[in-house]
């Protein structure tokens, strides 16, 4: 069953992506405007992550102490 709804899934996918010739940028307008016309509420997940990040002071938050994340990128050995 599962496989039933993900490939039709799949097929809504493709046919609206189909009726906006493959335009990403058509393709987020239409959803966009679709999202508008609905009174759910959608979830920004980029504003979330940045409250959780920065809090309500704007700076982002000290690590806490005794952890290595110090918020600088991390060098990663390349993969075997």
């Amino acid at each position: 069953m599962p496989d039933e709804l993900i490939e039709e899934l799949w097929q809504i996918k493709d046919c609206i992506a189909r009726e906006h010739g493959y335009d990403v940028d058509a393709l987020v307008a239409h959803l966009r405007s679709q999202e508008r016309m609905e009174s759910r509420q959608v979830v920004d997940l980029h504003a979330a992550r940045e409250a959780a990040e920065y809090g309500a002071s704007g700076k982002r938050a000290d690590p806490a102490p005794g952890s290595r994340d110090t918020g600088e990128p991390v060098a990663t050995a390349p993969a075997r």
